[in-house]
This record gives C-alpha cells, sequence and structure tokens, in this order.
C-alpha cells in the first residue's frame, strides 16, 4: 500500500511539474497537497516558481497551504516568479462587473411567489427536500449535482466549468462541503446565476417532478432524484450538519434590486411572499448598496431589508465565500417574509445623494409553517 502512495504521489508531483493540469486532478489527493517533495518543495511551490498560473489556482482550489516553507525558507508566495501568480494570494474584492450578485434584477421579481398559504407550502417544500438528505447517500446526491447537472450547463468557457468541478470534486472526493459554497460565490463563473434561474423556473413544481421520479424508479427513495440537481444543492446547504454552526438566528441582512416601474408596483405592503432560489445578501449595508445600479433611468433602485428570525434561514457564508469582503449572509430558497413597509429614502451611493426606494421584509414565524 505504501509502494501504491508513492507511485501516485510521484504521479502527482510528475503532472505538477508538467503543468499537466488533466493528469493534477487526476492524481491529486488530500495527503499529497502539502507534501514536500525530495527538492524541499511542495505542489504550490513547484507551480509558482515555474509560473503556472492555472496550476496554482486549482490548488488554492484544494487549500493548499500558503504558509509552509521551503528549503530556501519561502512560502510559496515568496517563490513565485511573476506579480501576476503574486496577486492570486493577495485579499479578493468582488468586482462591481459582477454587481448581480448582491443586486436582483427585472425578470427576478418573477423569483418570488406570493399566496396566503404559503407557510404550508414553504414547509411541505423543505420536509420533502430533507427526506432527500435522510434517505439518499451523500454521495450519490453529489454526484447528480455533478454529473446530472454541472455537466449539462453550457458555461462561457471550459476553464469556468473546471473551477466548479474543481469545487465539486473538493466536496464529493474530501468530504468538504465548504466547496458548494465556493462553487456559489465563485466570481465570473455564472454558475450562480444559472442555479438561481433553475431553481426559480421549477419552483415549487420539484415536488411533483420528484414523485414522478420516484414512481419511474420503482420506489427507490435511496436514489438521487433527476433533473433536480439545483434543488438538491439546496437540500445539502439546508439539512448537512457541517452547515448549522453558521446559520444565525434574528439577523438584518441587505440585497438590492434595480427594477422597473411595473415591476416594483407588485409589491405591497402585507403580502406575502416566498423565495424560490437562495438570495444573496450582506449584513453590511454599504456592501448591498455600493452594487445598486443609480444611473439607470428606465429602472427604480431599490434596497431591501431583511428581518431574519428562524433557525436554517440565514447562512453566514463569509468564512466560507470566495469572497469574504461580501460579508455575505445566504437566504435559503422557500423562506416566507412579509412586506412591512415600503418608503421613499433619500441616501448617499457612491458619493451621489439619490432617492432610492425601502422595501423591508420580516420573515414570518415559523410556528405558522
Amino acid at each position: 500500500m505504501t509502494d501504491l502512495l508513492s507511485c501516485q504521489s510521484n504521479a502527482f508531483y510528475l503532472s505538477c511539474l508538467n503543468n499537466d493540469l488533466k493528469n493534477v486532478r487526476k492524481t491529486i489527493k488530500p495527503s499529497f497537497i502539502n507534501q514536500i517533495d525530495p527538492n524541499g518543495d511542495t505542489a504550490l511551490h513547484i507551480a509558482c516558481s515555474r509560473g503556472y498560473i492555472e496550476l496554482v489556482q486549482l490548488l488554492l482550489r484544494y487549500h493548499a497551504s500558503q504558509t509552509i516553507q521551503n528549503k530556501e525558507g519561502l512560502t510559496a508566495e515568496q517563490a513565485a516568479v511573476n506579480d501576476e501568480i503574486k496577486d492570486l494570494f493577495k485579499y479578493k474584492e468582488r468586482s462591481k462587473s459582477d454587481s448581480k450578485h448582491f443586486v436582483a434584477t427585472t425578470t427576478e421579481v418573477e423569483w418570488f411567489d406570493s399566496y396566503k398559504n404559503a407557510y404550508r407550502i414553504s414547509y411541505e417544500n423543505r420536509e420533502h427536500m430533507k427526506q432527500w438528505f435522510l434517505k439518499v447517500p451523500l454521495k450519490k446526491l453529489l454526484d447528480e449535482i455533478d454529473i446530472g447537472y454541472i455537466e449539462k450547463i453550457k458555461f462561457s468557457s471550459e476553464k469556468c466549468k473546471d473551477e466548479i468541478k474543481d469545487y465539486l470534486q473538493l466536496t464529493i472526493e474530501w468530504e468538504q462541503p465548504a466547496g458548494l459554497i465556493a462553487a456559489y460565490t465563485s466570481g465570473g463563473t455564472g454558475f450562480c446565476t444559472v442555479l438561481n434561474y433553475d431553481l426559480a423556473e421549477v419552483g415549487s413544481n420539484f415536488r411533483f417532478i420528484s414523485t414522478q421520479n420516484l414512481f419511474n424508479s420503482g420506489y427507490l427513495d435511496n436514489e438521487a432524484p433527476k433533473s433536480l440537481g439545483g434543488h438538491i444543492f439546496a437540500a445539502i446547504l439546508i439539512n448537512h450538519s457541517f452547515f448549522k454552526p453558521y446559520y444565525r438566528t434574528n439577523i438584518t441582512t441587505y440585497r438590492g434590486m434595480s427594477i422597473s416601474q411595473d415591476d416594483l408596483i407588485e409589491y405591497k405592503i402585507n403580502d406575502i411572499v416566498m423565495t424560490r432560489t437562495f438570495l444573496s445578501t450582506s449584513y453590511d449595508e454599504n456592501m448591498a448598496k455600493r452594487f445598486i445600479p443609480i444611473n439607470d433611468n428606465k429602472k427604480q433602485p431599490v434596497l431591501c431589508i431583511y428581518k431574519v428570525k428562524n433557525p436554517q434561514t440565514s447562512l453566514y457564508i463569509e468564512e466560507l465565500s470566495i469572497f469574504s469582503e461580501g460579508k455575505e449572509v445566504l437566504i435559503i430558497p422557500f423562506t416566507v417574509f412579509r412586506i412591512k413597509e415600503i418608503e421613499d429614502v433619500d441616501m448617499l451611493i457612491d458619493g451621489k445623494s439619490c432617492s432610492i426606494k425601502v422595501l423591508k421584509l420580516a420573515e414570518c414565524d415559523s410556528n405558522l409553517l
């Protein structure tokens, strides 16, 4: 067994030396990442010292240590041959071009359901998803996300697809559910947008699709439901014990919107609304305001203020996110809110005084669910 591991380790390091990303992905194992080779280098030292940018990115996704020193007493960052690689180690900040992460657009108004029995539907949806988690092995659920869902997404580039696949492999093979949050918050891949679009499109109808899957399988309830990768993704974030320490109660979070006046009038005081998707919010009001477009004459800038009170509704992902500066709080699908107030407020955004709409929403008590 030791000889086998040694051979596999050598194959991994040889792939790193040759900048062979395909074989790096095939041979990478947790125990190999931070091993020191005969020359006194880790894989990350090799990649940095040889200028292999994509390999550095891949190893950092797999949490390669940034503090280990080689025999010259240098960390991988210090061994980097150029500033482009050194920049990969710097604190990341989400660019304003990626503003949709914290700002909803007109089309997303349809990502909410509004009806009187939202409490009951929310409860039934959550319970249905919980049964997957209780009855289906986690490996099968993750494989369905990976092969049955992510494989079918049309990413803008293979590089974007590889990045998301890396995070899934981190979750599957290394049993690190934090990889799902890394995938969700990855900037520029488009994964978060696709995921939420798919969640919104199916909505609560996922239960009917799931039931049909069960019927087609001959009632094998230990198999992952097909064509529901987005909802399986949500089910894991809601139910996996890894995420429990990251859930908070009784908090206030903020999210922007940029919508037309026609869509704005769909929001009325005392309406009950239920989210179909994840909502990326921030507990820092200024962070949410920073991304609200204020120069679009055809759309109304809006700041949504969410008062969240129930357990397993708001997930603090600041420590898990690719962009920790966003102070992100993820509100999960099928959360029920009541619109409490709608008002016009003058405030400063990007140093400019502007009038925006403020919507205040309070989560409904879980006792009503």
